[in-house]
C-alpha cells in the first residue's frame, strides 16, 4: 500500500513539472522587445532662386453657339404635325411643324363666299350703270338733234309755236344731260366697300393660316424643340432654338470677385474639362457690365480659330486658363517654404549651421511659387516647416 502511494506522488510531481515548463516557454515568447530610439524627421530644404512667376486662373464654361435664334408660332393653336426632331440640321425656311387650321379653313370658306357675293353684286351694279350710261348718252344725242332741227326750221323770227317747240326740246336736252351726269359717278360706293371688306377678311384669314406653319429662321441645328402633336401652343412662346454651329464660343457665369481680375482681350488656352483633347487658343471677347461691354450677365470666350466641325456639342464642359500676370527675373521660393505667425510672413534661413528667422515681404504668387520682394537673397538656404 505504501508503495502504491509513493508511485502516485511521483506521477503527480512529474505532471506538475511538465505544465510549468510549457507555461514558462509562453512567458519567454511574450517578453517585450526593447523600445527603439525615435527617428527625428528631416525638414525640407529650399534655395532662394531667381526666375519667372506666372499667376494664372482656371475657369469652367460651356460650349455655346455664337449665333442663335428662338423659334415660336405667331398664333395660338394646337400642334397638328411635327416634321423634325431636336438635334436635326435644318435649312432656312424649312417647315418644322404645323398647327391645326381646320377652324380657320372653315372661316376662310365663309369669307370667300361673302367675297363672291359682294363681288357679284358690284359687278351687276357696274354692268347696269354701264348700260344706263350708254342709254343716257344716246338720249342726250337724240335730244340735241331734235333741238338743232327745230331751231333750223324755225327761221330767223320763229313764231310762238316754233318758240314753244324749241323751249320744250331745250328742256328735254337738259334732262338728258342730267341723266348722263347722274351716271358719271358710277355705282354706289357702299358696294365697293363691301367687296373691299370681304377681300380684307379673306386676306387676313389666309395670312393667319400661313402663320400656322413654323419655319426655320436660318440654317443650323435645332438645338431644342418642344412642340409635340396635340399640344396647345401660345403665340410667341418659344418652342425651340436654332443654332449656327459653324461659330462656337464658351460662356460662363462668374462671380464678381473673379471678374475683377479679367479684362476683355486677355489671351487664354481652352481645352475639354474632363477628357483629353486638343488645346485651343482664345480670347476673352466680352465681360458683363460694368467690367465690359456684354449685353448679358455672361463671360464670352472666343476661339482664335474655330474648332473642326462636330468637334464639340453645345453644352460641352470646357476649361479655359487665363494668364493674369507674369513677372520675369524675380526671387522666389516655394509656397511651402513660407511660414506665418500672427500675421507675419517669415522664413528660416540656414547660415553656417545657424538657423535664423527672417521676415519677408511677398509679391506675386503662382505655379506654387511666391515672389520674395524683401528679406531674402538669391542662393540662400531656407529650412521648411
Amino acid at each position: 500500500m505504501r508503495v502504491v502511494l509513493l508511485l502516485l506522488l511521483c506521477l503527480f510531481a512529474l505532471t506538475g513539472c511538465a505544465s510549468q515548463a510549457t507555461f514558462g516557454d509562453a512567458i519567454t515568447q511574450g517578453e517585450p522587445t526593447a523600445i527603439p530610439t525615435p527617428v527625428v524627421p528631416s525638414k525640407p530644404v529650399y534655395q532662394v532662386e531667381r526666375g519667372k512667376i506666372t499667376y494664372e486662373r482656371r475657369f469652367f464654361g460651356r460650349i455655346s453657339p455664337l449665333v442663335t435664334e428662338e423659334i415660336a408660332f405667331e398664333i395660338d393653336g394646337r400642334v397638328l404635325e411635327v416634321f423634325v426632331d431636336a438635334g436635326a440640321d435644318v435649312a432656312e425656311g424649312e417647315v418644322l411643324a404645323r398647327l391645326n387650321t381646320a377652324g380657320l379653313e372653315n372661316q376662310l370658306l365663309d369669307a370667300e363666299e361673302e367675297l363672291a357675293i359682294a363681288t357679284s353684286i358690284l359687278e351687276s351694279a357696274e354692268g347696269k350703270v354701264r348700260y344706263d350710261s350708254q342709254r343716257a348718252a344716246l338720249g342726250l344725242e337724240m335730244a340735241q338733234l331734235k333741238l338743232d332741227h327745230a331751231i333750223e326750221n324755225a327761221g330767223e323770227i320763229p313764231d310762238s309755236v316754233a318758240t314753244l317747240q324749241i323751249n320744250l326740246l331745250t328742256l328735254e336736252r337738259d334732262l338728258a344731260q342730267v341723266a348722263v351726269d347722274e351716271l358719271t359717278s358710277g355705282v354706289d360706293p357702299q358696294l365697293r366697300f363691301d367687296v373691299s371688306r370681304a377681300q380684307k377678311r379673306v386676306d387676313e384669314i389666309t395670312a393667319t393660316i400661313a402663320q400656322a406653319e413654323l419655319a426655320a429662321p436660318m440654317s443650323g441645328r435645332l438645338v431644342n424643340f418642344s412642340a409635340d402633336p396635340g399640344e396647345p401652343i401660345a403665340a410667341y412662346d418659344p418652342v425651340g432654338l436654332v443654332a449656327d454651329l459653324t461659330v462656337l464660343e464658351i460662356t460662363d457665369d462668374m462671380n464678381p470677385e473673379d471678374l475683377t481680375e479679367l479684362a476683355e482681350g486677355m489671351p487664354l488656352l481652352i481645352k475639354r474639362a474632363a477628357l483629353p483633347g486638343n488645346v485651343y487658343s482664345g480670347t476673352i471677347a466680352l465681360l458683363p457690365a460694368p467690367y465690359g461691354l456684354s449685353t448679358d450677365e455672361l463671360v464670352h470666350v472666343a476661339f482664335d480659330e474655330q474648332p473642326p466641325a462636330n468637334e464639340f456639342d453645345v453644352g460641352d464642359r470646357m476649361n479655359f486658363t487665363v494668364v493674369i500676370e507674369e513677372r520675369d527675373d524675380v526671387l522666389w521660393l516655394p509656397q511651402s517654404a513660407i511660414r506665418q505667425f500672427s500675421g507675419r510672413n517669415f522664413i528660416v534661413v540656414q547660415n553656417e549651421g545657424v538657423q535664423q528667422r527672417v521676415d519677408v515681404r511677398l509679391g506675386l504668387e503662382g505655379d506654387g511659387r511666391v515672389e520674395i520682394l524683401e528679406g531674402a537673397e538669391e542662393g540662400q538656404t531656407v529650412i521648411g516647416p
